[in-house]
């Protein structure tokens, strides 16, 4: 299967690497934050046009986004967490790949828990904050 991993080298991106490259049915793309003569996306623009390009080149059939901020004020959170995704989402309808997004998300989501708890896939979001919100 061709993945497609967007923050490969984040948070939780790298964990989510190690674990697909570790499998060998998997062919492995990975986009993450790099040094400038990485080829550039810029997500958080809102223009989905360079990501549909790549996407009808390396055909993935799943797309899995760890990319994400987790600090600033609310307009920088909203373009990095909320206008990224719909880049993605938007590159992938252009697509001809047919590829499906895997969104991951956080707690912050849910509002404040108690340490030890799980959070029902019913839950409803009362995010506490704008990193939640976002």
């Amino acid at each position: 299967m061709r993945v497609l991993l967007i923050g490969a080298n984040g948070y939780l991106g790298r964990f989510v690497a190690d674990r697909l490259l570790a499998d060998p049915a998997v062919q492995l793309t990975a986009l993450g934050r790099g040094d400038d003569s990485d080829v550039r996306f810029d997500l958080a623009s809102g223009s989905p046009g360079a990501l549909t390009r790549f996407l009808d080149a390396v055909h993935p059939g799943v797309v899995i986004n760890c990319a994400g901020a987790t600090r600033g004020g609310a307009r920088d959170l909203t373009r990095h967490n909320t206008v990224a995704v719909a880049t993605i989402c938007e590159a992938l309808r252009r697509s001809g790949c047919g590829a499906r997004l895997v969104q991951l998300g956080c707690g912050a989501e849910y509002g404040p828990s108690q340490p030890g708890s799980s959070t029902a896939e019913d839950a409803v979001p009362r995010p506490g904050g704008p990193y939640g919100v976002s």
